[in-house]
């Protein structure tokens, strides 16, 4: 029944490989459900409905996976104005820390103790490196527009 499954599937989603790996897992989970699903009148049913669910299930994620990437995907250079592109520049110029806390703490709103905890220093350190990041920030930026 594998084969056969794995091929309607396969066409039906046109993925041979999620078809593939959902069958699997299927076939894994009614081994696991044995005393149930071994007491229907057709086991094979069960299987097909499970793999069509876990198919159904990928692409929805999928979908959604890809909804949220593009929401959350960063500007385009090309649709930055001049400042923001420098201000950008300066950030990914900034050491790795501070660009992490500047990024975390002003861009993401992640409170300064979260910050601390996520990059595993004292909160002082975070706000260190802020006031330092600022500084550096501050100074490229005035050299960008007075220079």
């Amino acid at each position: 029944q594998y084969a056969v499954i794995v091929r309607a599937l396969a066409v039906a989603f046109d993925d041979p490989e999620g078809a593939a790996d959902a069958v699997q897992e299927a076939f894994i989970e009614a081994d696991r459900r044995w005393r149930t699903v071994g007491q229907y009148d057709e086991p094979s049913a069960w299987i097909r409905r499970v793999a069509i669910n876990r198919l159904r299930n990928a692409r929805r994620n999928r979908r959604r996976r890809t909804a949220i990437v593009e929401a959350i995907r960063p500007v385009a250079p090309e649709d930055l104005t001049e400042v923001l592109l420098d201000l950008r520049t300066a950030i990914a110029a900034l050491p790795e820390k501070m660009r992490l806390a500047v990024c975390l703490h002003h861009i993401a709103g992640v409170p300064i103790d979260e910050v601390a905890a996520t990059l595993e220093v004292s909160p002082g350190t975070v706000k260190s490196n802020l006031h330092d990041a600022r500084l550096r920030l501050r100074t490229e930026m005035e050299d960008r527009t007075h220079g």
